[in-house]
């Protein structure tokens, strides 16, 4: 077996390498160019300070959202339904039928499904002695 060298530091030269190797490879068996659109959507407070917003990326016509965070003192007013609705109706926009992400069964295994969210798969002990939860919705 060959020699592999193990590391917690990525080279961004190297992950460009396995990054273009892969998107080669998917196009090579028909597959379409993977070209991910960054989205942000932000709340800051009066002084500027981030107190809630949302990542994701959209591609392969979905949206993926990655990150979706509400400081506590603002939770259960609706941001959090607010920015997820706002990243559907960009994605959307930006051609969209579906968005997928992934919550964790200490985090939000219920707000999600409030908002047409189903789960697609459970991964048991993920982390140990909780869930990962993968939850899609159909938005066109």
């Amino acid at each position: 077996m060959a020699d592999f060298i193990v590391t917690d530091f990525i080279d961004q030269a190297d992950l460009d390498i396995l990054e273009k190797g892969l998107k080669d490879n998917a196009v090579a068996k028909s597959a379409p160019p993977y070209v991910a659109r960054p989205l942000a959507i932000m709340r800051r407070d009066g002084g500027g300070a981030v107190v809630a917003g949302l990542t994701g990326k959209t591609f392969w016509d979905w949206l993926y959202i990655d990150i979706l965070w509400v400081a506590p003192a603002l939770r259960g007013q609706g941001m959090g339904r607010g920015l997820v609705l706002a990243a559907e109706a960009e994605a959307v926009e930006r051609g969209c039928h579906s968005s997928y992400l992934w919550t964790e069964s200490f985090e939000g295994p219920d707000f999600y499904p409030k908002l047409g969210y189903q789960s697609f798969v459970v991964k048991p002990d993920f982390p140990r002695g909780h869930q990962r939860i993968g939850l899609m919705k159909k938005l066109v």
